[in-house]
């Protein structure tokens, strides 16, 4: 199973759309404060944000059915994410 990013958005495996995937901050890396190796803390607008290296396909699909407007770090190298174009 693995999750589709398509575009800017994410879908679950069964194709239903989860988030678009955007930053009204334009955040980069060097913007982030390690919360924990899971977490850091945004500090252009202190919002957690999520790293879903350290998450399963469940935990981050859990995440954004309760807060649809979660921050994500995101790797394309990760095997849970199927980038399509």
């Amino acid at each position: 199973m693995s999750l589709k990013i398509v575009d800017d958005d994410i879908y679950d495996q069964d194709g239903n759309w989860l988030k678009k995937i955007e930053c009204p901050k334009s955040a980069q890396l060097k913007d982030m404060q390690s919360l924990s190796s899971t977490m850091s803390k945004c500090s252009l607008c202190d919002h957690v944000v999520h790293n879903t290296d350290f998450m399963s396909e469940s935990d981050i699909m859990t995440l954004l059915r309760r807060d649809p407007k979660a921050c994500l770090k995101i790797s394309v190298s990760n095997p849970i994410f199927e980038v399509q174009s």
